[in-house]
Parts: structure tokens; sequence; C-alpha cells
């Protein structure tokens, strides 16, 4: 008799483990319910398509830097951001210092290498020992970075450069076939071209238009015979900061034709209108991939210095293609972008 109780104890324990899993059970006239725990709270999180709203943005494509040689290395700036066929300013919104941060650390880390570019061909590296962010200027300053420099020959006797990071530079090539020049053909012409297009906007014109020839560069163009030319003319002004807001600039483009050379982008500015805006090409580079160069231009006015840069379609129509509007610190703004033209 005894034994048989202990076994019908165990075969009603049997029976409850194996109805545990049930979430209600009934037994002897008792209901059991067996509730779960709440689920613990957990913190939202953002779909890849979501940004967080707090977290400034960085730029998502490749980085275009401006690089000056010092006396132990250069310095390294960023330019603007290439997207697609034109450029976007680099601006923080919100922190300024927080943005520095977190660029630096995400495109300039110590170690980092760029490729260097001179005259679109590639003249050697620099590699990142510093970077700090900017001490003042609001969301216009932007980090720079230090760092070492090796060059090839053809990088040797150059100043500044252009640069991008070693994993988004573009195939260039390493040697130049031959240094560009400007020819005894684009010095003449130059002038001349300046001269008819001045007329044409009934501007006081100077005595002598070579001597107000301020820059004349010549770049490759893969759709003419020949190699075109950028030129700026200044009349009571210089090539550099400094002086006041009288007189004006003419920057233009030409490309080679049939007879001489067709004039595919003017940009005028005079002074007491726009203030002084004095462009000079830094330098050329097909920095979008699209077989065609572009070109970076440095503007002067009389206590400041900006960016912008102008450069043809998939037509071959040329415009101005980026201008740093940012205003606010002595290195990187701009003036009102008035008196600006395209002529064909």
């Amino acid at each position: 008799m005894k034994r048989a109780i202990q076994h019908g104890r165990s075969v009603g324990a049997l029976i409850l483990i194996a109805l545990s899993g049930c979430d209600n059970v009934s037994w002897g006239g008792a209901d059991i319910a067996v509730v779960p725990p709440p689920p613990q709270a957990q913190a939202p999180t953002l779909t890849p398509t979501e940004e967080d709203p707090t977290v400034e943005r960085l730029p998502a494509g490749p980085v275009l830097y401006y690089v000056v040689r010092t006396a132990t290395g250069g310095t390294m700036t960023p330019v603007a951001e290439i997207s697609g066929d034109s450029l976007r300013a680099i601006r923080a919104t919100q922190d300024p210092t927080a943005f520095a941060g977190r660029f630096i650390s995400e495109l300039m880390r110590q170690g980092s290498e760029f490729v260097l570019f001179r005259a679109g061909v590639r003249v050697g590296t620099l590699v990142v020992e510093s970077a700090a962010s900017p001490q003042d200027g609001g969301a216009c300053a932007l980090p720079q970075a230090a760092g070492s420099l090796e060059l090839s020959a053809d990088g040797l006797g150059a100043r500044e450069f252009l640069a991008l990071s070693k994993l988004n530079a573009p195939d260039a090539p390493r040697r130049a076939e031959q240094p560009l020049v400007p020819s005894r053909n684009m010095q003449v012409v130059a002038p001349i071209i300046a001269e008819r297009l001045m007329r044409r906007r009934r501007a006081s014109l100077p005595a002598n238009w070579q001597r107000a020839t301020a820059q004349l560069l010549p770049f490759p163009v893969v759709t003419a015979a020949g190699p075109g030319y950028a030129t700026t003319f200044l009349v009571g002004d210089t090539l550099g900061p400094g002086l006041d807001a009288e007189g004006y600039s003419i920057f233009y483009v030409g490309i080679p034709s049939e007879a001489s050379y067709d004039t595919v982008y003017v940009d005028y500015r005079p002074y007491p209108e726009t203030g002084k805006a004095a462009p000079r090409v830094i330098d050329f580079l097909d920095w979008d991939r699209d077989d065609r160069v572009e070109l970076l231009l440095q503007v002067y006015g009389v206590t400041d210095a900006w960016f912008e840069a102008v450069g043809p379609d998939e037509d071959d129509e040329w415009s101005r293609i980026f201008a740093d509007s940012c205003r606010g610190t002595p290195s990187l703004s701009s003036p009102v972008l008035t008196g600006a033209d395209t002529v064909g």
C-alpha cells in the first residue's frame, strides 16, 4: 500500500512537469497561469535609411584637399566634397568643434596617406602626422593637418598641390609627358581677347593689356587639338589680398578653335559693385574622373581669400561649379557673386 502511494505521487509529479510548458494549467480545481516577464526596455534604434539628427553629417564622397608646402613638410586643408560633377561645401551647422573632431577622427587620422597632384600628375604623398581643430572662425573654419611629404622629380619645384585620400585618388599619370607652358600664340592672343571682352562691357581699358596680365596658365583639353588656357587680368589691383575695392578683374577660359581660341567661360568683377575678387588658378585635375580637367581657384579679397572652381560638363559647357559661400574667417570666404557671365 505504501509503495502504491509513492507510485501515485511520482505519476502526479510527472504530469505536472509535462503540463508545466502550457500557459494555463487546471489541477485539482485550481487554475495556474504562467505569465512571462515583461520585456526589457531598449533604446530606440535607427533603420539604415534614418540618420541621427544630433550627429552632423560628414562628407560621404571623396574630399578634395589643398596642400601648401612648408619648411618641415606640408599643411593640408579640406576644400570641398566631390559630388558628381560639382563640389559640395563642407560646413558644421551645429557644433563646429565636435564636427572638426569627428572629421579628423574619420578622415584625417594620424598615419593617413594622401596622394599629391600637380598639373594633373601624381607627384608624391602626404602622410598625416597631426591634425587640429580650428580655434575660431565658427562654422566656416575647417580642421588642418600637418604631415610629411614624399615628392617625385615632377613635384620638387612645386609649392602647392591638390590632394585626395589614397583610397579615392583618381588614376593619373605619374610623369608629365611634357611641361605645359604658355605658348607665344597664347601670350599674344590672350590680351586681345581680354580687350574685346571688356569693350563689350564698356569698361575702362588699361593702356597696356600685357601689364594687366596677372596669370596665364595652360591646361590640357581632351576635346581639342592642343591645350587651352585660363587667364586673369587685373586693373588697379594685384593678385593677392589687400588694397581696396576699386578697379576690376576679368578671368576667362580659352579653348583652341580653328581660327584662334573660343572663350568658354568669362568672369568679370567690377570691384565697386562686387567687392574685390582677384582669381588665380591653383591647379587643374580631373577629380571627378570624367576625362575632363577642372580648375580650382583661389580668389583674393581685401582681407580674405576663398576657393572657387570652374569646369566643363558632359557637353563641354563651362560654368562655375563651386563657390565657398561661408564668411567669417580670413582664410575662406566669398563675396557677392554678381557680374559673372559665360559666353560661347
